[in-house]
């Protein structure tokens, strides 16, 4: 009787409640279980190199480090199937991890309609990747985007002011262009990308990144959710090297 009322609770329950389903359903490794932390409690939570959550994000750096042919992927992409899952505090934490074991990283915001790196890094998004997409920044204000940060060996380009039109601008060949030339100047690559499903960005970036990092979040996408996005991403071409649980408790 109590197996028959846990499949039912199963059933109904729509969204992952433990690391074993998401790999179950998705049929990817989970590479990372990351805590939940309550939302006034985040900021000081991610600064502080003891705490749990930035535990967990070394943790999940780890695995990242054999997930490519040679080792870590030269440029890797970090999404979600929808908003507010974790994906750019994953990004933002990432880049700090890779490169304190001395890797030149380059974060760059590939969200260019509700772009939030800025934001944590606590600078303005004047210029930044539309900006150079559009050719709307001045040769003299060029070196000026890539940004040097108080985290030692991280550069960051801001996503710049959003545009109208950001999958045509994503789906470029100057994009292509930018990322090659960007991965012969660091060591590794990081794209913060918009939530997969509803929108053709983060596909369309994810054939230009080497690997893909899904982030999914704990009882709060739904299963159905999750697999589209991962359908969509695969469909693109995105070589899809694992998943991060966010906000497990």
């Amino acid at each position: 009787m109590t197996a028959s009322i846990i499949y039912i609770i199963e059933l109904l329950n729509n969204t992952f409640t433990n690391p074993e389903q998401v790999e179950k359903e998705l049929g990817l490794a989970m590479l990372g279980i990351l805590p939940l932390v309550d939302d006034r409690e985040l900021t000081a939570s991610i600064a502080d190199q003891k705490s749990g959550l930035s535990e967990a994000y070394r943790s999940l750096r780890t695995p990242l480090q054999f997930s490519g042919a040679e080792g870590a992927p030269r440029s890797l992409l970090v999404t979600s199937p929808e908003p507010s899952e974790g994906k750019s505090t994953t990004s933002f934490k990432l880049c700090q991890d890779f490169a304190a074991l001395g890797a030149r990283v380059l974060l760059f915001d590939g969200d260019l309609r509700k772009p939030n790196l800025h934001r944590l890094f606590g600078l303005d998004n004047a210029t930044g990747l539309s900006n150079l997409l559009t050719n709307t920044v001045r040769k003299d204000d060029l070196a000026g985007i890539f940004r040097t940060t108080k985290y030692p060996n991280v550069t960051v380009l801001t996503s710049g002011t959003i545009p109208p039109n950001p999958a045509d601008l994503l789906s470029s060949q100057k994009m292509a262009l930018i990322l090659t030339n960007l991965g012969k100047r660091f060591d590794l690559v990081i794209i913060d990308a918009s939530p997969v499903v509803g929108l053709s960005d983060g596909p369309i970036l994810s054939r230009l990144a080497e690997g893909t990092l899904m982030v999914v979040s704990t009882n709060q996408v739904t299963r159905k959710s999750a697999k589209t996005a991962l359908k969509r991403l695969r469909a693109a071409g995105a070589n899809v090297v694992g998943v991060a649980m966010s906000k497990f408790a």
